[in-house]
């Protein structure tokens, strides 16, 4: 959960109707978008649309149209792309910000609602499509190096948790005391990262083009039964299981729906539990270093505080 755009919300109605020809009838907060700011837009035709505001530029154009590209140019229908705008943008500059438009696709994410049997082996397909997505439009520019570029955060939030006294703030407290018992723990699942770094720099792996994070919040079952993948904010060429890590305890219905469009099924477990603990610190490096060193409200500090109590979840 974001708090409300900075953006006046008269200057989006105008910049959506021009750019996109959009007459909005009403535009409504959503909490539950977390890399940018999102409403939801209803058109004057009734047509809904989710609009994201993003604070900077650090998703690259390549994101959008990869997203664009899976759908257009790969025919992959379960993916949740931008609307072109009239001059051919995917998002548009406004002011110091950024942003997109998607068409709205009514649902629960299985973070909301746990997926079946049935959503899971249609989510292993999904995966599969994209993952042989290269076929057609190439490899996505990004790669995989198997940086730990989390490192130096997360050593800097258990730093700085060392050196809390009386004067800070209620959340900072409450982060030291939920990851300060833990610290041990955490400090040798870096060193298990750093020895599994060196394993699989060594391994001949096939790379294909991946979301990135098909998290259960990035997942969603449409109202009339469809599994589709939300937020291409992190597309990048690497081995499957930087994909599948997220359904390690529900691997095989997933596996079920993917070997009908694969033939590659083998799973790296080394590669696994490399990406699980990259998700594991990345998780403290990113929400507890939000908490320590930003300055925001309570209840975007309790947003990331749960977020962090959530992450090592990955149970569909």
């Amino acid at each position: 959960m974001l708090t409300e755009s900075e953006i006046d919300n008269s200057l989006l109605k105008k910049v959506i109707q021009e750019e996109f020809g959009i007459g909005i009838s009403s535009m409504t907060l959503v909490r539950k978008v977390e890399a940018a700011r999102g409403y939801l837009i209803e058109g004057l035709d009734h047509k809904r649309f989710l609009l994201k505001i993003y604070a900077n530029d650090n998703i690259p154009d390549s994101a959008f149209r990869f997203a664009y590209d899976l759908f257009y140019k790969v025919g992959i229908a379960n993916v949740a792309h931008p609307v072109t705008a009239k001059s051919g943008q995917l998002r548009i500059r406004t002011g110091e910000s950024y942003i997109a438009l998607f068409r709205l696709i009514a649902g629960k994410t299985a973070e909301e609602s746990r997926f079946n049997g049935s959503q899971l082996e249609k989510l292993g397909e999904l995966l599969a499509k994209i993952h042989q997505s290269k076929k057609v439009v190439g490899e996505y520019s990004v790669k995989e190096n198997f940086e730990i570029s989390l490192e130096d955060k997360f050593l800097a939030v258990f730093r700085e948790m060392g050196r809390l006294n009386d004067d800070s703030t209620e959340y900072q407290r409450k982060i030291r005391f939920f990851l300060e018992p833990h610290r041990e723990k955490f400090m040798q699942e870096l060193a298990r990262l750093r020895e599994l770094q060196r394993e699989v720099r060594k391994m001949d792996l096939e790379f294909v083009n991946c979301h990135g994070e098909p998290s259960p919040g990035n997942v969603l079952s449409s109202d009339n039964n469809e599994v589709y993948l939300l937020d291409w904010d992190e597309p990048i060429f690497a081995p499957k299981e930087k994909d599948l890590l997220f359904f390690k305890d529900n691997i095989e219905p997933v596996m079920r729906g993917y070997r009908r469009f694969s033939e590659d099924t083998s799973i790296n477990r080394d590669v696994v539990e490399f990406y699980g603990h990259m998700w594991n610190l990345g998780e403290i490096a990113d929400y507890g270093g939000r908490i320590l060193f930003e300055n925001n409200s309570d209840l975007q500090n309790q947003t990331w505080l749960d977020n962090l109590k959530g992450g090592w979840n990955f149970v569909f």
